[in-house]
Order: C-alpha cells, then structure tokens, then sequence
C-alpha cells in the first residue's frame, strides 16, 4: 500500500467514524448540560446535586469494570479478524462475549442492589443509597449492550452506537425529571433515586434499538459468517480475556480514581475546617464542572474508539508505517478539537455558567479546563498502546497515576487555601505522569515516533488567535449593551453567542491559511464540512 493510499484510507476510517461518534457525544453531552442545572434545581441545589454525584460516582465505577474491557476486546478482535478475511470467526467472538457479560452484568446488578446502602456509608453520603440501588438494573443491561456496540465498532459501524446513545440520553433525561418531581415531596433519598430510575429506564429503551438494528441485519451477518476457517474457542476465549483485563483495569483504575475523589473530596474539606452541607456542596460544584469538562472529553472518547480498529487492523497487518501514520492523525484530530475549547472554557468560564445555571463557583472551570488536553493526550495514547499490544504497560501507569491522585488530594483539600482546588492541582500532576510514560513507551519500545506538540502547534496558534479575537467583541458588545439596562442573563445571551461565531470563524480561518486542516481531511469527516472550508476561504 502506498503512503497516498495509506493516507486516504486513515483519514475515511477514523474520520467518518469519529464524526459519527462525535456528533451523538455532542448531542449527549448538550442534554446533559441542560440536565445538569435542571436537576439541580429539582434536588435543592448544590447539596441535593453532590448526593446525585455520588450515586453517579458510585455507578460510573462498576459501569466500567463490567463495561469497559469487553467491548474494547470485541472490537479489537473482530477488527483482527475482519481484516484477515475471516468473519466467521469475528461473528463467534462477538456471542461468546454476549455471553460473558450477560453473566457478569446480572452478578454486578445484584451486589450493586444489595450492597447499596454499605455503598453509601462507604462513600461518606449515606442519602445516596436509594439511588445506588436504582441504579443497579441499568447495569446488567449495559453490559450486554456493551458487545454489541463492540461488535459494530470492530465492524466500523459507529451508527448503532451513535443512535442508540442519543436516544438513551433523552429518554434518561425525560424519564429523569418525570420522576424526580414525582418523588421529591418525599425528601432528598428519593429524589435522587428518581433520577436514578431515568438511567435504567434510558439504557433499556437503547438496548432494544441496538438489538434490533442487529435483528435487522441477520441475513447480512449469518451470510459473511459462512466465509472463513474455525479456530480453537479456548483460544478465541483467552484473546478476549487477554485484551479486556488490562483494559477492564485500566478504565477501573480512572474511575476508581474518580471514587476517591467521591470519598476524600468531601471529608478532607471537612478535616480543613468546612462544615458538611458546605463540603457536600463544593463537592456538587466539583461535579457539575466536571459535566462540563466531559463534553469535550466525549470527543476524544469518539476520537479513541474510532482510531482503536483502524490502529489495530494495520498493525495486525504488520504494516508499521500505515500504524504511526494513523497515530499522527489521530493526534491531528484531537488538538483541533480539544485546544480551541480548552481556551474557551477557560476565558469564558463565568458567561458559560450564567447561561447554564451552574452557579457562581465559575473558577473551577477555568482551572481545570486545560486538563482536557492531558486527558485526551493520554486516552488516546491509551487507545495506541491498546492496538499495539501494550495493554498491561498502560494499565500500569495509570494505576501509578491514581495512587498519586489519591495521595495529593489528601494532603492539599485538608488545606484551607486549596480547599477544593486541591483536586484541580492533584488532576494536572496525575495525567502528567502516564503522558511522559506513555510516550517513552511508545517510541523506545514500539517504534511508533509520534510527536504529539508538534501536531498541537497549529492548533495553538489558531486557538490563541480565536480567543484574543474573541474577547475583543465579547468586550465591545458589552460596552454597546451596557447602556440598555438588560438583565444579566439576557445580557450574556446576546453577547456571548456572537462571540462563539466570531471565534468559531478565526478559529478555522487561522488554521487553514497555516495549513492546520485540508480539504481531504474535512471530506473524510463530511463532505459538508468540505463545502464549508471552502466558503471560509475564498472570504
């Protein structure tokens, strides 16, 4: 394969797919935003909102021990297999790994419901057993769901992982409110719980869409499964197992990682001083920006899962260079999304909360908001390490990076003058650790010589030319409405949306006149966005 060729078939595979993935995780995550201060409101503020979180929490950590690693696993081997002409084989792993999590999800749900009220005690928020435990069917449902969407994305169909997502996310959303309203009058405990039942009503409603999207495509599959040469199922079992472990520990270690900071958070507040409504609330602040902070997060998780097959198949081709080439782009990908809303949330951290109602504590915000950039940097070298064989090594670094967390965030929270911002500090340190290791691993032991800063600079460039820009006409039109005595929120509206045009325009603008994106590389995404690029150019 030539490098012409090699290019044009790494930018259709990762950019098509991580467009798909890309706008249901843009979807998501904007109900999820509008959710955000909608339930926290419901649940009383700041308070009810850090006994949601801890639930979620809670919920977040054994969703991705049952959850993580197995889909990861599917899609690498049925990418494997694909690519080496052997569907059969591909269409075999997929149901032995139905199988596997049907029985690890109906194990977890039940743990999950019986443990729930120790949970909580555990987590030093004992309000929030009721939602642990209405939280524990949605589990097992995910699960089984997970190799499916495994399935599709070995096959590279992002789209029954994207549909099923945005539909799970508005039904979570509805069902959510609906309940939490129905239950309120009946205290804190059973509000949360509401919400809760929202989560599992959701993930049943995108079980049954992604089920029969398969259901649909049965003649397809049992037809391609016809073509290929049996292997031992020990051996199809032990690759599985081989590939989700480490992967499995490694999203365990990140989440675990987030449960400490559910556990530490809010009593090493409280062993500097603070009183617990107050902690609990800070905690309920660190929360909420951290929904913010995962919507572009959830771009670089589309990013990951749409470069994981297109890494693995060339590489399991032996084909070295079409590996790094795909790695680069990948890393390409990330900065132009990430760094233009690194620098936005940072800058316009308090116009985001006003027009979200997330509260006056805008400042975590723009302190963490360059964290994205640590964090999609190491996902996706996670995600390169995945596909090159280097599981446990990665794992291994992350688990380092926790226990630091975990260390850091019990001496800095307990000091009155970090408070909460001990956290912030602790994230920054924790994600620099697995970045250096990573990237020493990558280029000493597997050869792979990509250099991500040298992929961020444009997009650096453009971004700090986007927000000089756009703090200029938030100012002025600040100034031109001053005069007209509108009320705050309608005065952020009407200055601030502008303002994202306007840096949205220079943004783009800038990297293209420096060559930071082509026209090949928004085709492969959409051709629309081909159209687009050309309109801003030729003004």
């Amino acid at each position: 394969m030539t490098k012409k060729e090699r290019t044009k078939e790494k930018s259709q595979s990762i950019g098509r797919g991580f467009a798909i993935l890309s706008f249901s995780s843009i979807a998501v995550k904007i109900l999820s935003l509008f959710f955000v201060p909608v339930m926290r409101k419901l649940l009383g503020g700041s308070y009810g909102y850090g006994v949601y979180g801890a639930a979620s929490e809670v919920y977040a950590f054994v969703y991705v021990i049952t959850t993580s690693g197995m889909p990861v696993a599917v899609s690498k081997i049925v990418s494997e297999l694909t690519s080496q002409d052997n569907p059969r084989e591909a269409e075999r792993s997929f149901r032995l790994a139905r199988f596997f999590l049907i029985i690890l999800g109906i194990f977890s749900s039940i743990l999950m419901a019986v443990f729930a009220k120790p949970i909580a005690a555990l987590m030093n928020n004992e309000d929030s057993w009721a939602g642990i435990l209405f939280l524990a069917p949605s589990i097992m449902i995910c699960s089984i769901m997970a190799a499916y969407r495994g399935y599709f994305q070995g096959k590279r169909n992002m789209t029954p992982t994207a549909v099923s997502q945005i539909i799970e996310q508005i039904v979570h959303v509805a069902v959510s409110i609906i309940c939490v309203i129905g239950l309120r009058h009946h205290g804190i405990v059973w509000a949360v719980a509401g919400a809760s039942i929202g989560t599992s009503v959701g993930a049943f409603v995108s079980f049954a869409i992604i089920v029969g999207y398969r259901s649909s495509r049965r003649y397809y599959i049992e037809k391609e499964s016809r073509r290929g040469r049996n292997l031992p199922t020990k051996k199809l079992l032990k690759t599985l197992v081989y590939y989700s472990i480490p992967i499995t520990l490694s999203s365990g270690i990140q989440y675990g990682g987030n449960l400490i900071d559910a556990s530490l958070i809010a009593s090493r507040l409280q062993a500097g001083g603070f009183s617990e409504v107050v902690s609990t609330s800070l905690y309920g602040d660190m929360i909420a920006t951290r929904q913010l902070i995962n919507v572009p997060t959830a771009l670089v998780s589309a990013l990951c899962v749409s470069v994981l097959p297109a890494l693995t198949a060339s590489y399991a081709r032996q084909d070295f260079k079409g590996t790094e080439e795909r790695a680069g782009y990948g890393f390409k990908l990330l900065y132009i999304v990430a760094m233009p809303l690194s620098f936005a949330m940072a800058v316009f951290s308090k116009e985001i909360y006003t027009l979200l109602g997330f509260g006056n504590n805008h400042m975590l915000l723009t302190s963490l908001s360059f964290s994205i950039l640590l964090m999609g940097t190491v996902h996706l070298q996670n995600s390169i390490m995945q596909s090159v064989n280097r599981l446990f090594q990665s794992t291994m670094y992350l688990g380092v990076s926790v226990l630091v967390k975990a260390l850091l965030n019990y001496i800095l929270i307990a000091i009155p003058v970090f408070n909460v911002y001990g956290a912030v500090i602790s994230t920054y340190i924790a994600y620099a650790i697995p970045l250096v290791l990573n990237h020493r691993d990558l280029v000493k032991r597997v050869s792979i010589k990509v250099n991500p800063a040298r992929r961020a600079v444009l997009p650096l460039i453009a971004s700090f030319c986007m927000i000089v820009c756009a703090y200029v006409s938030n100012t002025v039109l600040n100034v031109l409405f001053s005069p007209i005595g509108l009320a705050n929120y309608l005065k952020v509206l009407v200055t601030f949306l502008p303002t994202i045009f306007v840096g949205v325009y220079v943004y783009f603008k800038v990297l293209i006149f420096f060559g930071g994106i082509t026209e090949e590389d928004l085709n492969s995404i959409s051709p629309a966005l081909g159209k687009v690029m050309r309109k801003i150019t030729k003004r």
